[in-house]
């Protein structure tokens, strides 16, 4: 593999813009990052003319079905967190990073199964996935899921709240001491667990309890400051899946993205459908509250929480759906770096995916390009010039968007 030098970028490392105008990669990996670097003979110049050059980012809540990882990677999504799947294709799809077509997809890391109670959250749908409902069980399903390649414990401590609304019943919840047992039997294995909760009250359980992340920031109403400082006191991170609740709302300003001509072109004909329900008006509306989110993000932001984008994606919207994700984080208060931030290095730091999320020597060469300056607005991380995973580009043709 031939040195590969991207010459006058603007360089955001994941946590800033560089002064530096010049990435060197060599062997998958990056070997200098510099002002006016030499091109090393026989290397691969990438003019980038001024656009900027960011790592790889990384979408921290999703659900792989189908084609998912290449559309992510279509998007400068080089790495998705899933959030609660089935450990088969799980297996499967980590395999494939290693092998031929592990420049054409995504990295993947899983939680597997999700710790829940029968006919809770997740067995209603699927009543054959494993549940526990005392503590006393907990270590079991953990070691469980472990044997099973999960990288993360991912509970459902869902009040039903939602559900009821929908569907005039409440699903059955995990009770907080067994939640608080899974918690505990995951860190003392050294695993992170992440709480997927409805209500601000259930947010705040599962903090108390020991969880080190929140799958969501989808709540009930909108919290005071208090929210924040309760989940920074308990060093908790949050995922607030923004753009989920945003398409959940049926809201009518999600279907322009299909008007942008950056945009248009590497969707699915399957989410130019769906994004044309949202833009007429005719998408399901289920009763969440956007705005109480972004009240959520706002107070944990003001509190120095860790904010990781992700977008809880399952079907449709791989890739662009974060792209989204980042606007919205924006318009919740964060600048479009801290935007930025939320999908490179702060989800490697925590998910302790230590090669990845920044632009420095001798991390892995999972690159972004796009046209403009994201760092100026937000928008501009839509514009994709250029994909690399490992050093190597990805295929762009709009045609492999259509692929599955």
């Amino acid at each position: 593999m031939a040195r590969t030098v991207f010459r006058n970028a603007k360089v955001f490392d994941g946590h800033r813009v560089r002064s530096d105008d010049t990435v060197v990669v060599d062997e998958g990996r990056i070997e200098s990052v510099g002002r006016g670097l030499p091109a090393p003979a026989g290397s691969e110049v990438v003019e980038c003319d001024g656009g900027t050059l960011l790592p790889g980012l990384i979408d921290a809540h999703t659900h792989i079905v189908g084609p998912a990882l290449r559309q992510a990677l279509l998007w400068g999504v080089t790495t998705e967190l899933d959030m609660a799947n089935f450990p088969e294709p799980m297996a499967a799809a980590k395999k494939e990073q290693d092998g031929p077509l592990g420049s054409r997809i995504a990295d993947l890391r899983s939680a597997g199964c999700a710790a829940t109670v029968p006919g809770g959250h997740g067995s209603e749908r699927f009543p054959h996935i494993p549940t526990l409902t005392e503590p006393e069980e907990a270590p079991g399903f953990v070691d469980a899921r472990i044997v099973e390649g999960s990288d993360y414990i991912k509970i459902h401590y869902d009040d039903g709240q939602l559900a009821g609304r929908l569907e005039e019943t409440e699903l059955p919840v995990i009770r907080k001491k067994t939640m608080a047992a899974v918690i505990a039997a995951a860190r003392e294995r050294g695993m992170l667990t992440l709480v997927h909760t409805g209500t601000v009250r259930a947010a705040l359980d599962a903090v108390e309890s020991g969880a080190h992340g929140l799958a969501h920031l989808l709540v009930d109403h909108a919290p005071g400051r208090e929210f924040g400082e309760v989940l920074a006191r308990h060093g908790a991170f949050a995922v607030p899946t923004l753009s989920m609740i945003e398409l959940l709302s049926g809201s009518g300003e999600l279907g322009a993205l299909a008007e942008d001509p950056d945009v248009a072109r590497r969707l699915t004909p399957e989410e130019r459908e769906l994004l044309g329900r949202h833009r007429a008006g005719t998408a399901r509306r289920l009763p969440v509250d956007l705005s109480a989110a972004m009240a959520a993000v706002r107070s944990a932001h003001a509190a120095g929480v860790p904010l990781l984008a992700g977008t809880d994606a399952v079907m449709w919207l791989h890739g662009i759906g974060l792209h989204r994700e980042l606007e919205l984080l924006v318009r919740a208060g964060l600048t479009p770096g801290e935007a930025l931030t939320a999908a490179t290095a702060t989800p490697a730091a925590v998910f302790s995916l230590s090669d990845r999320g920044r632009v420095a020597p001798g991390l892995r060469a999972d690159l972004l390009l796009v046209d403009g300056d994201p760092t100026a607005d937000i928008r501009a991380s839509r514009a994709v010039r250029g994909v690399w995973k490992r050093g190597t580009g990805v295929e762009r043709q709009p045609e492999e968007a259509h692929a599955g």
